[in-house]
């Protein structure tokens, strides 16, 4: 009876290890198994997330290579530039209204908000209105613009494309000094028209 007790208690100890070895080594099997599945698919997760972050990107980028060949194709089309005629009566103070107003509105359409402007009737010190013996008659307005480096890029590039004949005659851009994504650019257009 005793080897009997003994053959049982074996048996009943080698049992308890077997369910001892059980309970500790299938969790680790499903630990073993399922850790490279969630990283796998945490690593999946990121890169989706990469992949739409670089769609976006893409997007945007071809939505500007699109705008720029749409003001490439214009610029084309008007390489010949016109000098704005002032009509016969036409007060040189208030003939560049037309395109005052066309400039304007190409700052708001680049979102570009504006500080300050300075019109000035004269174009003082401009070598085609001295060379043009009073053939030609200028205005010089001084902007003081905000903005984005691409929003001034655009503005840049429509006054580039702009029909009348015009001069950029001085251009300075410095970044905001507490956000310098932010651009501050001082800008002096000078507006022609020819004498009837």
């Amino acid at each position: 009876m005793n080897k009997e007790n003994s053959t049982i208690g074996l048996i009943f100890k080698r049992k308890w290890f077997f369910i001892l070895a059980i309970i500790v080594i299938i969790p680790a099997l499903i630990y073993a198994c399922i850790n490279p599945i969630t990283s796998a698919y945490n690593n999946y997760t990121s890169k989706g997330k990469l992949v739409k972050e670089i769609e976006n990107k893409q997007d945007e980028l071809n939505r500007i290579i699109a705008e720029n060949k749409r003001k490439t194709e214009a610029a084309k089309k008007a390489t010949v530039k016109e000098f704005f005629k002032l009509q016969g009566n036409d007060d040189v103070r208030i003939a560049y209204a037309p395109m005052f107003d066309n400039i304007i509105a190409m700052i708001k359409q680049n979102g570009i908000r504006m500080k300050s402007i300075r019109y000035r009737n004269t174009a003082e010190g401009d070598n085609l209105i001295k060379s043009g013996d009073g053939a030609y008659n200028g205005c010089q307005v001084d902007f003081v613009l905000v903005g984005y480096y691409e929003q001034f890029a655009n503005f840049l590039n429509e006054l580039d494309i702009y029909p009348y004949f015009i001069s950029v005659s001085d251009f300075k851009i410095t970044p905001y000094q507490y956000d310098k994504k932010i651009l501050i650019g001082e800008i002096s257009i000078i507006f022609y028209s020819k004498r009837p």
